[in-house]
């Protein structure tokens, strides 16, 4: 499954938002996303989830991060994009991606019937189980700080849980802002009305990307999550929006980058989305220095 629209990362809402972390966005004639960030020793350069581009929008992709004294060019590739020409114009294989390499995507287009037939026996019974326990989804878009405040908390306690890195809140209200109705926050509660999980989305297009989420420790003991997921399927389907990008899955290609991945892979692969693997991402060195010392450290190899 292919989606038809593309990545959120090539919106100019993601550019806003990058623009309060240092990052300054450049666009080809086509509108492929540059973000590029200066440096003591030369200008970062990061281009994620393109649409596929042909060898005229590559040299002119050169000429900008050149102009802008990049030191390498790190592209992390999108669908159908030609990876021989990146082969073959001296971009070699990157282990180190900065966006996740695989995926699940759900398929919105299919009626809520063939959902619902697509997710698995046991994420079934997890979803009447949390329904029957009287879990609640609500909807907020373009949350307000006192929502976010609440989503932060169990976020920063599933980041503790998990031990992955949590970004400061004043970094993720960005987002917020950067995004306006674009940014959709989906919470669910318990029958006390006690928080229990929370999912923040990005709109773009036709596509809907899952950014991060948190559960609360009195989620961790019930099914909410699984009604929680099936609410915010139904919910973008009625927006007419196409493709559910859960954003994330382990990846036998990064065992170290996806070590930590297995627990929630399981999970999203419950309800029954195409499993997806992007192509392997590629660096440029530009710099004379860092061609040297990269050519150094492989021979050293």
């Amino acid at each position: 499954m292919k989606p038809k629209t593309y990545d959120v990362r090539q919106s100019p809402q993601w550019s806003s938002f990058l623009e309060t972390l240092g990052w300054k966005s450049f666009r080809t004639s086509k509108g492929i996303n540059i973000q590029i960030r200066k440096s003591v020793f030369g200008a970062l350069v990061k281009i994620q989830k393109p649409n596929p581009f042909d060898k005229d929008d590559l040299n002119e992709i050169e000429k900008i991060c050149r102009k802008q004294k990049a030191i390498f060019i790190k592209i992390e590739p999108y669908f159908g994009q030609d990876t021989d020409l990146l082969k073959n114009t001296g971009f070699e294989v990157s282990w180190f991606p900065m966006t996740p390499t695989a995926t699940y995507f759900i398929n919105l287009e299919k009626s809520e019937e063939e959902l619902w037939n697509n997710v698995s026996h046991g994420g079934k019974y997890a979803i009447h189980r949390a329904q029957r326990e009287g879990a609640e989804v609500k909807v907020f878009r373009k949350p307000n700080i006192v929502i976010m405040e609440e989503f932060y908390e169990v976020l920063k306690y599933t980041g503790r849980l998990q031990k992955i890195y949590v970004p400061p809140i004043k970094q993720v209200m960005n987002q917020v802002q950067a995004f306006s109705d674009n940014g959709v926050l989906l919470v669910v509660y318990n029958k006390d009305g006690q928080l229990c999980g929370a999912k923040w989305h990005l709109m773009y297009g036709d596509n809907v990307l899952y950014i991060s989420g948190g559960t609360s420790e009195l989620g961790r003991k019930d099914k909410s999550g699984y009604e929680l997921v099936w609410k915010s399927i139904l919910y973008f389907k009625a927006l007419g929006l196409k493709t559910f990008d859960l954003e994330g899955k382990d990846d036998k290609r990064f065992p170290g980058f996806t070590k930590r991945w297995g627990g929630f892979s399981h999970f999203k692969e419950k309800f029954g989305g195409s499993a997806i693997e992007f192509p392997h991402p590629r660096i440029k060195y530009l710099n004379p220095v860092m061609k040297f010392l990269h050519k150094w450290a492989n021979f050293s190899l």
